[in-house]
């Protein structure tokens, strides 16, 4: 059973509701470790001195913040300390903004918010949020660290997001690149095309039709070689062919765009289900 990141309560005016947060995500990956192949050991790392290639004691490691041309200031965790954020076991929401203001740049790690101790304050503030459609913004510090965080609600659960602060999102402007749009021309034909494509590529999200393809087949391999089998490769699809024109893209996307659409399974239900034509009555 996973074990809580954090506990505490989130402070909703003179409202304390105490809650667990418990991570969203399970990442899914595969890890490997570098084996000797002589001696089919693991590989490990030391910490050594670049001055003199010798191992060095953990005691004798320092941090260094560098100022460039190898001149380091040493800091240590007395300099630190006093800039700590105080340990606190709150999130105090400061205000609610439209879920639509907020840049999903900024999202970063997601939690659920389980109710603790006492449920009914949770569903009190899960119902007062539901169809607001806005998101709470609050601040609380876990791990030694103080964290901008949303809180968002469906109606009966609430989840946080902790979110980077608006000086870590990069300046478009700073990158290049983007100045190649300011002098592009596109037509009302091209436009026109684009959004069919768009429009006949739409459909509700279904998440269960997304998968880790590389994870999946990896570790298929795996299970393979554990069995003492070779691996089976599968061919690689061909390339489809590159198409310059941009017109001539779009047409050619449009209409295998609108040939899936045709061939897939719920166009074929839909139509099985559409009831048969009437026939013309004859006149007398």
């Amino acid at each position: 059973m996973a074990r809580p990141v954090w506990t505490g309560s989130i402070s909703f005016g003179m409202v304390s509701i105490p809650i667990r947060l418990m991570p969203a995500v399970k990442k899914k990956s595969i890890s490997f470790n570098q084996i000797d192949d002589q001696t089919m050991s693991r590989v490990r790392y030391r910490k050594v001195s670049e001055a003199t290639g010798e191992e060095v004691a953990t005691e004798h490691i320092v941090k260094g913040y560098d100022m460039g041309a190898e001149n380091y200031i040493l800091i240590t965790d007395d300099d630190l300390a006093p800039l700590a954020p105080a340990k606190s076991k709150e999130i105090g929401l400061e205000t609610f903004v439209p879920a639509d203001d907020l840049n999903p740049l900024m999202f970063d790690a997601s939690y659920l918010i389980v109710p603790d101790k006492t449920p009914k304050p949770y569903a009190l503030l899960a119902t007062a949020m539901a169809g607001s459609g806005r998101v709470g913004i609050g601040r609380f510090v876990m791990r030694q660290k103080e964290y901008l965080a949303a809180i968002r609600s469906d109606g009966t659960y609430l989840t946080l997001s902790t979110l980077v602060f608006p000086d870590e999102l990069v300046d478009i402007g700073t990158v290049d690149g983007f100045e190649a749009l300011d002098d592009v021309e596109i037509s009302d034909k091209e436009l026109l095309m684009a959004k069919s494509l768009v429009e006949a590529l739409s459909e509700d999200f279904q998440p269960s039709e997304y998968r880790d393809e590389y994870r999946l087949a990896v570790e298929k391999i795996i299970e393979q070689k554990a069995a003492g089998q070779t691996p089976v490769f599968e061919d690689a699809p061909a390339a489809k062919a590159k198409v310059i024109d941009l017109a001539s893209a779009l047409e050619a996307s449009l209409r295998e765009a609108k040939e899936a659409r045709a061939s897939h399974p719920s166009a074929t239900s839909a139509a099985a289900k559409k009831p048969p034509a009437k026939k013309a009555r004859k006149s007398a």
